[in-house]
């Protein structure tokens, strides 16, 4: 088996890129900015953009790991189509959307690429994480700058509650299904142990950094002009802006048991990610 990961080098790809090559399984790491290359592992340039990267990316690779494009973008389901089409040597795909995807309308961007790859004819897995908790010191326009800089948490969350999952555990659970039987078909919710509010995250990052974190709960219009000030695309805005409707709306409030059955392993907690991302 040889898998081609996108977004190779980002937080959840980069981790399962080396949780794969651990377990001894060839990896094309596919990225606009490909890496070095490491043992078992070769960096290959991908852009969705630019079709003429797809096939030599693609290689002979036979499992895919896909996770599509970060906006709401009505042509994704298309491209994903396409590329899909393009990688004949393909048997098996392995998509991570997000949580609450399965129940958004039919018509939603990311519900649309679940339902291509669902009708790829290839054999599929779905993974659906909730909210990364890696975002708070690694997403530099979401949360860590203004964090870093400002000791800011900027949510506006009101006092809904979300369970944040690491990073760490969707790329656990991720090459269990590559490796292990048993899961072709299936879809999985990836969660972390509890629910919290963004409050509360405030208050564990504050307690492990030492430092006073506020969480500032903003409302719409302040809130796309933080997200504004990042200089990123009108479809990501819109994109953010719609997450936190959904997060008021309590879509990524429930607790799933799916990583512990995956892997038997608990999953890792906020206080534990904490004390490693922002310990003193």
């Amino acid at each position: 088996m040889t898998v081609w990961i996108e977004g190779a080098t980002g937080k959840v790809g980069r981790r399962v890129v080396a949780a794969l090559a651990t377990a001894g399984i060839p990896v094309r790491a596919a990225s606009r900015h490909p890496g070095e290359p490491s043992p078992g592992v070769t960096p290959v340039r991908f852009d969705w953009y630019d079709p003429t990267t797809w096939s030599g990316a693609l290689g002979d690779a036979d499992t895919l790991f896909l996770k599509g494009l970060d906006s709401d973008d009505d042509n994704s389901g298309d491209m994903f189509a396409r590329l899909l089409d393009s990688a004949p040597n393909a048997r098996r795909v392995v998509l991570m959307t997000a949580m609450g995807v399965d129940r958004s309308p039919v018509d939603a961007p990311r519900h649309v690429l679940e339902r291509v790859v669902r009708n790829s004819g290839k054999a599929w897995t779905i993974l659906r994480p909730n909210w990364l908790m890696q975002n708070f010191d690694e997403d530099e326009w979401v949360y860590a700058r203004a964090i870093r800089e400002e000791n800011e948490l900027y949510a506006g969350s009101g006092d809904r509650v979300v369970s944040f999952v690491d990073t760490r555990d969707v790329a656990d659970a991720t090459v269990t299904v590559l490796t292990e039987d048993g899961h072709d078909g299936q879809g999985y919710t990836l969660t972390g142990p509890e629910a919290v509010t963004f409050g509360e995250v405030a208050e564990v990052l504050s307690r492990a950094s030492g430092r006073p974190i506020r969480h500032v709960d903003a409302d719409l219009t302040a809130h796309r002009a933080h997200f504004a000030r990042s200089g990123r695309p009108d479809a990501w805005v819109d994109h953010m802006m719609h997450l936190f409707v959904l997060v008021r709306a309590g879509v990524f409030s429930a607790v799933t048991d799916d990583f512990r059955r995956l892997t038997g392993n608990p999953p890792r907690t906020l206080e534990a990610y904490a004390k490693e991302a922002f310990g003193r």
